[in-house]
Order: C-alpha cells, then structure tokens, then sequence
C-alpha cells in the first residue's frame, strides 16, 4: 500500500521545466520519505537508464541535461516511470564519523569563538552532540552538505574564499556543517577534521556519504587521529 501512494503522489505531482533544447529541470512533491535520499536515487537511476544524459541531483531539484539535441522528453518520462519507488525506504544509512577539533586541524575555530562568544569547548560539544543528514553532494566531487546545524553555531562563509583546504577538513556555514572529502577551495571556516577517506575519485562506488545518510562525529584525540590516519 506504501509503495502504492508513492507512485501515485508521483504521478500527480510532477513538474517538467525545459530550460533549453538540452535541458530541463524536474521537481517532484514526494510524501512519506527523504526529498534529498529520493532525489539522489531517482538520478542515478536515469544515469542507469539512459547513456545520452548527465543528471545532477540537488535538495530541490533534479537537473537533466541531454547531450543530443532535442532532448526526448518522452524517454525522460519512460524511465521516471519504471523507477522502484519502495526500494528507497527500505534504504537507511548511518555512519559515525571521527573528527579531530584540535587547533592543528581547526584554522577558523578560534575566531568562531570570538564571533560567537562562546567557548571552543562549547561549539565542539554543540558540532559534535548532533545527528546531521546528508542533504546533497557538491559542490566539489564528494563534498557533503550536512544539516541542519544549530542555530547556536552558525556563521556565515569566510569572506574571501580559501585556494586550498586541506583533505579531510570538517566546516560549517550557515545551517550546514560539511566535509572536504578531495580538499581544494572552499569558503566555510573550518573547525576540525577527520582522518577517514570518505571519497575515492579514481573508484566510482566508493560514495561513502550519499544524500539520506544519518551522520554523527565523534570526538578524537590527535594520537587517536594519527593512528586512524595510518591505516587509510
């Protein structure tokens, strides 16, 4: 029966914007289950279905972009169609994540401190008492966006952007905490870090953290970090 109103809130509630002759953009007003988990399955499964599309999957929206044009909207909805809507609740993901607030690996924790008027030890006790949900992965390959972070630590993106963030490195902006999982650029101040490797982009099923994911960290010391780190 479950599976039933699925489909059916599916079927009645899909939104097909075309952008361009390659492009279109898809909501859907899904109940009884994870927007962002739904939508990240549903992608892969047109990738799966379909070699002449690029899709990306975001908290909102789901973008198509079709590398002939026009673009068949009626192969689109062919595969939206055949997708297994039950499979999707029967998908839960839990992972404790280990991260380390120590100053070595906590560039912007400091200054947090002082924005806020509270005490490293009481923004590393709020970060770390939480269980966040992975809303999306972007905006560098296997950058995750966690929410929702406590109002009582939010802060807003650093004002000019870093060149290089360290890999591992664990932020927070606004209502969200993140992960660097390949390092590079990034705006968000930084209050920590984990040793484990959650991406690896040379294999392509190893997304350890994928939208619907429960994520809780757990405090390490620098000895503890260093150890973990060694067996990566």
């Amino acid at each position: 029966m479950a599976a039933k109103s699925l489909a059916m809130s599916f079927n009645f509630n899909t939104k097909i914007s075309v952008i361009a002759e390659d492009m279109l953009e898809l909501r859907l007003h899904v109940s009884h289950i994870n927007k962002s988990k739904f939508y990240w399955h549903l992608a892969e499964h047109l990738l799966n279905s379909q070699n002449d599309i690029e899709v990306i999957a975001s908290e909102e929206v789901i973008s198509i972009r079709s590398k002939v044009i026009p673009m068949d909207i009626n192969k689109i909805e062919s595969a939206l169609s055949s997708f297994e809507f039950s499979l999707i609740s029967q998908i839960d993901h839990k992972l404790e994540i280990p991260i380390c607030y120590e100053d070595v690996f906590a560039s912007d924790l400091k200054e947090i401190s002082k924005q806020l008027n509270l005490s490293t030890q009481e923004i590393t006790d709020i970060h770390s008492s939480a269980t966040y949900e992975v809303k999306a992965i972007g905006f560098t390959p296997g950058f995750s966006y966690l929410g929702d972070l406590d109002e009582k630590i939010a802060v807003p993106r650093l004002s000019k952007p870093r060149l290089s963030t360290a890999v591992g490195s664990v932020a927070i902006a606004n209502d969200r905490t993140g992960i660097y999982c390949l390092g590079g650029p990034g705006g968000w101040p930084i209050i920590g870090a984990t040793p484990i490797n959650l991406f690896n982009p040379d294999d392509t099923g190893s997304v350890t953290l994928i939208p619907g994911t429960k994520v809780t960290f757990k405090k390490i010391s620098m000895e503890e970090f260093i150890m973990m780190q060694s067996r990566n």
